[in-house]
């Protein structure tokens, strides 16, 4: 027999023992804004259910626990009921021991993002943004810009896989509907057969283009007669719920969207199509060409990110390609919108050495490092050297933002995107932005 297992930490329970105040979310619940979080959280709740849910500290403290921690909703529970000095950076007043159903149920999450949106994480970052610009650790005086686009969670697509999922999709879908006003009825998808040929193309090592042509030629018209005859069930089955009825339609408008670019490309023999859709069940999702070694193509919304003493905030959010270099102007009024003032120095990569933008910054007087335009001066060889050396000086300067970019994605749970719920994308960013932005303060601090 085993001797009976004494409490572990009993003095943590409640907090009555004495704490590390040096642990790092002791200090980082010191940088946080709790009461305007929490007065900003409960405008999205009726009145009458104010007393019942959960508190708005619990909720983001978990929600930015994930980004720190780079965790799924499922582990960042099992973390709050590991850790006592996460619970404190929760709000918790007592060590709360898992229970059968824990402090949350992991689902609470993504339902209490979709509730706040995008607007509760740009209030969030506005707020932190000013206590650190309390605390004098932000000035605003020198400004850094580049974009970086951030990968969504999707598998890399090709025309023949796609066809295969939206195929799949309708399939079920037809069974679905027909089910409701007819169970014991039959109808013919073809499935069975399309599923062997999509299997036969995916076993294949070697794809040549002929092989190509003809499997997607084929799916092509698998998903033709499958659409119609999911249109033909939708009439009959009146019986539908709504919402139903509504989440299916506007899958079928994406996978009639998906079948017209198909039909293009296969009429066409091209090799471009408009607006092109990557993935049907992320139909925003856009191809962004970057011509990097080992990403010639990236999947996901390209993000316009500014760095000012070593804190990142978001310019722009877009799932289409744009040139960076054209939102110059655009961040120097979000620059004067966060700081009351207009950078003295603004470093970019040569992207952003338009004449147009020089002109800007030199009405403007604000200083830059892009190369001279046109024929150099002739001037004494020493004060040539000093330019060269104050040039690669701030071209350093500026690589501090790509190596910002890879610690985003590596460190706050920015590799790929994975909240798909409307404006997911923009607040996943945001709280990554968030958490890197604390995570510095904290060094500093």
């Amino acid at each position: 027999m085993y001797p009976e297992q004494l409490p572990i930490f009993k003095e943590l329970n409640p907090y009555s023992g004495n704490i590390d105040q040096h642990n790092r979310w002791i200090k980082l619940a010191r940088l946080v804004p709790w009461d305007v979080m929490e007065v900003i959280y409960r405008d999205h709740f009726d009145q009458g259910k104010q007393k019942v849910i959960k508190n708005g500290r619990l909720m983001l403290g978990l929600m930015l626990g994930q980004m720190l921690m780079s965790l799924s909703d499922r582990e960042i529970v099992e973390y709050f009921h590991e850790n006592p000095y996460f619970q404190y950076f929760c709000g918790q007043e007592t060590f709360v021991a898992k229970s059968d159903k824990g402090i949350v149920h992991h689902s609470l999450l993504s339902k209490r993002r979709k509730r706040l949106g995008k607007a509760y994480v740009e209030k969030f970052e506005r707020e932190v943004l000013e206590v650190l610009k309390s605390k004098g650790l932000i000035k605003g005086h020198k400004l850094i810009l580049d974009a970086t686009v951030f990968p969504a969670n999707i598998t890399y697509p090709n025309d023949v896989k796609l066809l295969n999922t939206v195929r799949e999709y309708i399939c079920e879908k037809i069974l679905e509907v027909k089910n409701t006003y007819d169970p014991k009825g039959r109808i013919r998808t073809v499935r069975r057969v399309a599923r062997k040929v999509y299997l036969k193309f995916q076993k294949t090592k070697k794809k040549s283009k002929e092989l190509i042509r003809k499997t997607r030629n084929k799916m092509i018209r698998y998903v033709k007669r499958n659409i119609r005859q999911l249109e033909t069930v939708l009439e009959k089955g009146t019986q539908l719920k709504e919402w139903k009825r509504r989440q299916i339609e506007r899958h079928l408008k994406t996978a009639k969207k998906i079948l017209e670019q198909q039909v293009h490309l296969a009429t066409t023999r091209g090799r471009q199509v408009a607006n092109r859709i990557v993935s049907f069940h992320w139909p925003e999702v856009r191809p962004v060409i970057r011509g990097k070694d080992g990403k010639a193509v990236e999947f996901g919304p390209k993000a316009h990110i500014a760095l000012v003493d070593g804190y990142a905030s978001l310019d722009d959010l877009r799932y289409e390609a744009y040139h960076e270099g054209n939102e110059l102007e655009v961040s120097l009024k979000h620059h004067e919108d966060r700081f009351g003032k207009e950078p003295t120095e603004v470093l970019a990569d040569q992207l952003y050495a338009t004449r147009k933008n020089r002109t800007l910054l030199e009405e403007k007087e604000i200083k830059h490092a892009f190369k001279r335009v046109g024929r150099p001066p002739k001037e004494p060889i020493e004060e040539s050297r000093k330019k060269r050396r104050r040039f690669k000086k701030k071209q350093g300067e500026r690589n501090h933002i790509e190596s910002t970019f890879g610690h985003l994605k590596r460190r706050f749970n920015l590799e790929t995107i994975k909240w798909r719920i409307p404006g997911g994308e923009r607040m996943q960013i945001g709280l990554g932005l968030v958490a890197f932005n604390l995570h510095t303060a904290l060094a500093q601090t």
